[in-house]
């Protein structure tokens, strides 16, 4: 992990903190309440274990902080390491202890995951809302922070909108974020996840994804404006209207769709109309 430019941090009010390099056997790390990377891919902790047995003693420190009960210590930065450290059969790791507090902590964490190239969609988008949440920062803000435009922010953090179905293909990367951003624009997530799978099944590229999205979001045509010649849709609300006695309106739009209206002029017509339709309710309209 880089070092955190303390000037950045004073600008969220967290000062750095005096950190004791220590070896902590593995066995007394634990994964911090602070990390919200839930996928570890086994192949890239495999690689970076193989990396770590070349470094030997230059392995990059952890950050960890005691834990207020039971003993042993909290990961803060470096639980990838300490994965990786169990699958090579390290019996300790070198560690930076600070006692931190939960926001430095949480800090620290989000930072060290976004500088990671291997982070899916949704890890990234999680620290974007962890830093925003926690120190009220908004996206212009979170951006300026991790030198990143307003716009990358807001679109990452649009992802964590979608149905939980495509957050975990984005999880484990069955799906890009090229390929789900266009998914944001769908409104009901049944179509996000219908979109999706068939995306995955399909191996759709994002330009195919986009033109069904766009299939769905299209507007719908405007009603056909009807003139007095159209005839038939004129003699067609003269004889509704003879038979409920009240005017009548006959629409039919571009889609094949028909609408048809009333105009009820007092309580007492609507009534009438109800009871010709076979409609009986115990509704007191006059009020």
């Amino acid at each position: 992990m880089d070092q955190l430019d303390p000037k950045k941090l004073a600008t969220l009010g967290i000062e750095q903190v005096p950190t004791t390099l220590m070896d902590i056997g593995l066995d007394q790390l634990f994964p911090g309440k602070w990390q919200k990377r839930k996928f570890f891919d086994d192949a890239s902790l495999d690689e970076l274990g193989d990396s770590m047995k070349s470094a030997g003693t230059n392995v990059v420190p952890l950050i960890v902080v005691p834990r207020q009960r039971g003993g042993g210590y909290n990961i803060v930065a470096g639980e990838r390491r300490w994965r990786a450290a169990q699958r090579i059969g390290l019996a300790t790791l070198k560690c930076e202890v600070g006692n931190y507090s939960f926001q430095q902590a949480l800090f620290i964490c989000a930072i060290e995951n976004l500088q990671r190239a291997d982070l899916n969609p949704i890890e990234e988008a999680t620290s974007y809302q962890d830093l925003g949440n926690e120190f009220a920062l908004s996206h212009d803000e979170i951006g300026r922070q991790l030198g990143k435009s307003r716009g990358h922010i807001s679109n990452y953090l649009r992802l964590l909108q979608l149905d939980i179905r495509v957050r975990d293909a984005l999880i484990q990367l069955r799906l890009t974020y090229g390929q789900a951003r266009p998914l944001c624009a769908l409104p009901h997530k049944v179509d996000q996840r219908r979109i999706a799978e068939k995306a995955i099944r399909l191996k759709w590229s994002v330009v195919q994804i986009q033109q069904a999205v766009n299939s769905i979001t299209k507007k719908t045509p405007d009603p056909i404006k009807l003139s007095d010649t159209d005839a038939d849709i004129r003699r067609l609300e003269r004889e509704i209207s003879e038979v409920t006695g009240l005017d009548c309106i006959v629409k039919r739009h571009a889609t094949g769709r028909w609408q048809l209206g009333f105009n009820a002029p007092e309580s007492e017509s609507f009534s009438g109309l109800l009871e010709r339709l076979g409609i009986h309710t115990d509704a007191d309209f006059e009020k």
